[in-house]
């Protein structure tokens, strides 16, 4: 073989190594996307996913709650209401006998 071949296999095979580099790196992130999505072991697979569907059963629980206090606060506008009837029909008969 000649220098030229030589020299070209030399930098072919080195540009082998840098991909192989290149792809260990990429592996690597990708695991370390996957972990943070779904999580391991260290973190009892509390990944992302995990999160996202725990804020969601959050968000189904305050929207329960503000449902049931929406009706207490109409059923209390609707007592405010009332007193505030009766109050008036009371000033109106005390006021009217006079």
């Amino acid at each position: 073989m000649s220098n030229l071949e030589i020299e070209r296999l030399d930098r072919l095979e080195k540009k082998q190594q840098e991909l192989v580099e290149d792809l260990a790196i990429v592996g690597e992130n990708i695991r370390d996307i996957k972990n943070a999505i779904v999580g391991n072991e260290l973190n009892n697979n509390h990944g992302m996913l995990f999160k996202i569907n725990e804020i969601e059963d959050r968000v189904e629980d305050l929207e329960t709650f503000k449902n049931e206090v929406s009706v207490y606060v109409n059923q209390f506008k609707v007592v405010i209401v009332i007193i505030l009837g009766s109050l008036a029909t009371i000033l109106v008969k005390i006021f009217s006998k006079s």
